[in-house]
């Protein structure tokens, strides 16, 4: 088969779980045997190649016409202060409607030039952020499938926060026009059903991870815990930030190891003077490092509040690190409480307090849960295997033919 797959944020560069899941199942597609390219439509400033190949995969990057690396540092008080004078006065608005009408062409070229079968992209799309009028993606002459990762739908309605009206119609028109629509997780296929009126059936294909990843030579270290994600409210930061408070005045020689893109000094505020000391906040970084990262701790925490899937809690779990998981949306999709992690309410600092000082004191049990856990990745997540099944859906979808799930 010839697969393009749709990805605004594929690595290297700036990038969230899409990107990461994206880079896993197209590197795999390639091993299988299939053609594969990957193309996206990029935000302003976000830079790296615009042209490159990854492990047999041909990788484009779409820029939009006002791109340019002075909108690139977007923590920066200027850039931000610039993004929302040209959001508010309809510059990005016109700039998105002349660069998706190129961007549309340039995919069909794409379709074309590589005999593309079936188009693959994401429920959240970037550019409907800027966007102060509907502006739908493009139709394409060929299948599309769309895949529930976490639109922005998804995220404000789980969340509570307002949803401009033509966000909501842009993703709600996104998912009746696709061909089909797959959910990497049960919960997200619900929920994303229910916010945007979609009344056909969604398969659900879990994200997969590459299981022979190894770091060798590095051993747990004692006392050392982790968080890896964006530092959002959504990912639960803040409250965890809460509960090491707590952590820190009964447990005072552990530390918090914090990864991840996102208002480093904002998060730090939520600390008191004697627990900041044990935090350290590594950024953004590499992929290979986050794996040192993990392989290096012993506990890992994700006390998220929207979970379309959490690959960032699976990445711990194949690092066998105890992992205290969210019991919102897919959390407990990913694994059993008390056998292969713990399950916690993001709301309660308490009792992510209790998990994280109950397992430093136990170190047997953390150990215990952290191998049970790479059983489970192992056995249940392994790219190679969600990848065959993967394939099936696709061929299903090319062939018109009714897809059975394994």
């Amino acid at each position: 088969m010839n697969i393009l797959y749709l990805c605004d944020e594929y690595p290297p560069g700036r990038h969230g779980g899409i990107g990461t899941a994206v880079q896993l199942l197209a590197r795999e597609m390639v091993q299988q045997g299939h053609k594969v390219i990957v193309a996206g439509f990029y935000e302003w400033g976000y830079g790296q190649k615009d042209e490159f190949e990854d492990m047999g995969v041909k990788v484009y990057r779409f820029r939009r016409g006002l791109d340019t690396r002075l909108l690139a540092d977007k923590e920066s008080l200027t850039v931000r202060a610039a993004y929302k004078v040209m959001f508010l006065s309809g510059i990005f608005q016109k700039d998105i409607n002349r660069s998706i009408k190129k961007y549309r062409a340039f995919l069909e070229g794409l379709i074309k030039e590589h005999n593309i079968e079936l188009v693959e992209m994401p429920d959240f799309n970037d550019y409907m952020l800027y966007c102060t009028k509907y502006t739908p993606f493009p139709k394409l002459s060929v299948p599309i499938v769309v895949k529930l990762h976490g639109s922005t739908t998804f995220i404000r309605k789980e969340t509570g926060n307002k949803l401009p009206a033509q966000i909501w119609k842009m993703e709600h028109d996104l998912l009746q026009q696709a061909t089909a629509v797959v959910s990497v997780s049960k919960y997200a296929a619900k929920k994303t059903a229910e916010y945007l009126d979609y009344n056909k059936k969604i398969p659900v294909l879990y994200n997969g991870i590459n299981t022979g990843i190894s770091v060798k030579g590095i051993s747990k270290i004692p006392g050392r815990v982790i968080f890896t994600g964006t530092l959002v409210e959504s990912k639960g930061i803040y409250k965890l930030m809460e509960a090491w408070n707590i952590i820190n005045e009964k447990m005072p020689e552990a530390e918090l190891y914090i990864l991840g893109k996102g208002p480093i000094e904002r998060v730090k505020s939520r600390l008191n003077e004697r627990a900041k000391g044990s935090v350290i906040f590594k950024g953004h970084v590499s992929k290979e490092e986050v794996y040192r990262q993990l392989s290096e701790a012993s506990i890992a925490v994700f006390p998220s509040y929207v979970e379309s899937f959490g690959l960032a809690a699976l990445e711990a779990i194949l690092c066998s690190d105890a992992v205290i998981n969210t019991n919102r949306a897919a959390g407990p999709e990913l694994m059993a409480d008390g056998v292969n992690g713990y399950i916690i309410d993001p709301d309660d600092t308490e009792q992510i307090a209790e998990r994280v000082i109950h397992l430093l004191q136990h170190t047997d049990e953390a150990q215990t849960l952290g191998e049970n856990g790479y059983r489970l990745a192992k056995e249940k997540f392994d790219i190679k295997v969600t990848t065959r099944e993967t394939i099936l859906f696709y061929k299903s979808i090319i062939n018109g033919t009714t897809y059975e799930s394994c």
